[in-house]
C-alpha cells in the first residue's frame, strides 16, 4: 500500500495510549486484538460491465494478438538471489522454503511498486499454462501522494515469471490498457475509437482463474475489480513513449506486450471511500479460493486510519468464460462479509474456512492472522524489536496459494534504499518475492 497511507497511520496510531509496550519499538496498539474472532456482516454486490469493440482495435495496424507463449519466451528480467540485506526482510515465521528478487532496475525504482501475486496453480489445476509455469506479479505506477502527480499515477503492469525452471526464474513485463473515449474516463467499456489508455489499478491483489485475470482496482471509486484475459495479449509496434494510438500505430511507454481489458466489476452500493468506512467496499487485495464448492473470489478491505478494521469479503465464481457467477443482469451479490479487527491489511487468503490476513506496520515486521469465526491466532516469534506476533515480513503485500505445489507466496515492496531511509530507525530489507508451505500457516 501507498507509503503515504502507511506514515499516516503511524501518526495516528502513536496519538493513542501505548498498550503492552516491548523492547525498544513498542507497538503504539494492543496487536493481540486482531485476533478477535470474525463476525458475519451484511454483503456488497458487485456488478458486471463487459468491455465491447475488441475485436475491431485488434483489427487495427499497428497490432499483432500475441500468445502468452510468446510472452514467456520473450522473458528478458532474469530474477536474481535475494542479497544479505533483502532476505532480512522476510518472514521470521512461517520461514521462507523459497525466495527470489527483482533485476537491479526493478529492485531500486521507486517509480513501480510491486503490490501482488498469482500463478498458473491458481489458474489451473494441473498447476501449468500450457507448458509453462508462471508466477504473475502486479506493480502500480506510483500515486500523486507519493511523487506527485503524473498522468501515469495508478498505471499498471504485470511482470510475466517463467517459472518452469525453479532454478532460473525470467520475467517480462506486460502494460494494461483499457477503453478510453478521449476523456479521463478510466471507466469506459468500448474501445469503439479504437485505441487505449492505461487501466488505473491499484494492483494490491490478482487472481488467475481460468484465462482470466482479475486485479484490484485504485480506491475511491466505483471499480472495484478490472479482468483481462490471457487469450487477449497484443504486441505494439511503436516503441515511443505513448500509449495508445499513435502516427507510427499504437505504442505503451516504449512497452512491447499489452494486455487490453475485457470488463471491470463496479461496487453495486456506490463509490469507496478508504478513509471512511461508507459501508461501500474498498477492494485492496484479492485471492481465489479453490477449497469452497464452488471456487470463490475473495477480497480483503484497506483503510488509510487504522482504527477502521477492515472486512473480508467472498464471491461465487462459476459464471460462463471464468467469471463470477451472476444474475441476467450481471449482479453476483457477496457470498460472505465478515468484520475483522485488523488494521492495515494488505492480503488475504482463504481456505477451508480459515482467512488468513497480512498487516504492515511501517517500521516493524508485519503480522499474518488466521481468522475464523470462533478464534484468531497468530504465530508468534522471538524479535526483540516488537511484539511477539510481528513474525511476518517486512512491508508485506498480497497473498496467494498454489494449488499445484501447497506453497503459499508472498512478497515486499520496500526498496533497500527506503528501507534504510524512511524511517526513524534505518531497516535492513528490501523487495523480494518468496513462499512457503501452506501447512507452516498459523493454525
Amino acid at each position: 500500500m501507498q507509503l503515504l497511507t502507511r506514515i499516516a497511520a503511524t501518526v495516528l496510531l502513536a496519538a493513542a495510549p501505548l498498550t503492552a509496550a516491548t523492547a525498544a519499538s513498542a507497538d503504539p496498539v494492543d496487536d493481540s486484538a486482531y485476533g478477535t474472532p470474525l463476525v458475519a456482516v451484511s454483503g456488497a454486490g458487485v456488478n458486471w460491465h463487459p468491455t465491447t469493440g475488441l475485436a475491431s482495435l485488434k483489427a487495427q495496424p499497428g497490432l499483432t494478438q500475441a500468445g502468452f507463449a510468446a510472452v514467456m519466451n520473450s522473458a528478458n528480467h532474469p530474477m536474481r538471489a535475494c542479497d544479505g540485506t533483502e532476505a532480512a526482510g522476510l518472514p521470521i515465521k512461517p520461514a521462507a522454503t523459497v525466495s527470489w528478487c527483482w533485476d537491479s532496475g526493478d529492485a531500486a525504482t521507486t517509480t513501480w511498486i510491486p503490490q501482488s501475486l498469482t500463478t498458473s496453480g491458481d489458474a489451473d489445476d494441473d498447476g501449468t499454462w500450457g507448458a509453462y509455469k508462471a508466477i504473475l506479479a502486479g506493480w502500480n505506477f506510483c500515486n500523486s501522494g507519493e511523487c506527485g502527480a503524473n498522468p501515469r499515477n495508478n498505471d499498471a503492469r504485470v511482470a510475466f515469471i517463467d517459472y518452469t525452471d525453479p532454478s532460473a526464474p525470467k520475467y517480462r513485463w506486460v502494460y494494461l490498457v483499457a477503453p478510453t473515449d478521449g476523456t479521463t474516463n478510466a471507466n469506459a467499456t468500448s474501445y469503439a475509437n479504437n485505441t487505449f489508455g492505461p487501466a488505473k489499478a491499484h494492483m494490491g491483489g490478482m487472481a488467475w482463474y481460468g484465462d482470466k485475470l482479475y486485479v484490484s482496482a485504485t480506491g475511491a471509486n466505483s471499480t472495484g475489480i478490472r479482468v483481462f484475459s490471457m487469450a487477449e495479449i497484443l504486441q505494439v509496434n511503436d516503441s515511443a513513449s505513448a500509449i495508445g494510438r499513435t502516427a507510427a500505430g499504437y505504442a505503451a511507454y516504449g512497452y512491447q506486450y499489452v494486455m487490453p481489458e475485457v470488463g471491470f466489476y463496479s461496487y453495486a452500493s456506490g463509490t469507496c471511500s478508504m478513509s471512511t468506512d461508507s459501508g461501500v467496499p474498498c477492494f485492496a487485495s484479492i485471492s481465489l479460493d479453490r477449497s469452497t464448492s464452488p471456487d470463490t473470489l475473495t477480497a480483503v478491505e484497506y483503510f488509510s486510519n487504522p482504527a477502521l478494521h477492515g472486512r473480508v469479503y467472498r464471491y461465487n465464481l462459476g459464471g460462463p468464460d471464468f467469471l463470477l457467477a451472476a444474475n441476467a443482469a450481471g449482479y453476483t451479490p457477496a457470498a460472505q462479509a465478515f468484520r475483522t479487527r485488523v488494521g492495515n491489511m494488505q492480503g488475504v487468503l482463504s481456505w477451508n474456512g480459515t482467512w488468513y490476513v497480512s498487516h504492515s506496520w511501517p517500521d516493524e515486521n508485519g503480522e499474518l492472522w488466521a481468522l475464523t469465526t470462533s478464534s484468531g491466532k497468530s504465530h508468534t516469534c522471538a524479535n526483540p524489536y516488537s511484539s511477539a506476533y510481528e513474525c511476518w515480513a517486512m512491508h508485506p503485500e498480497s497473498l496467494t496459494y498454489d494449488y499445484a505445489t501447497g506453497l503459499v507466496w508472498s512478497l515486499t515492496e520496500w526498496t533497500k534504499d527506503q528501507c534504510a531511509t524512511e524511517t526513524a530507525t534505518p531497516l535492513a530489507c528490501g523487495r523480494a518475492i518468496f513462499a512457503f508451505p501452506r501447512t507452516s500457516l498459523p493454525s
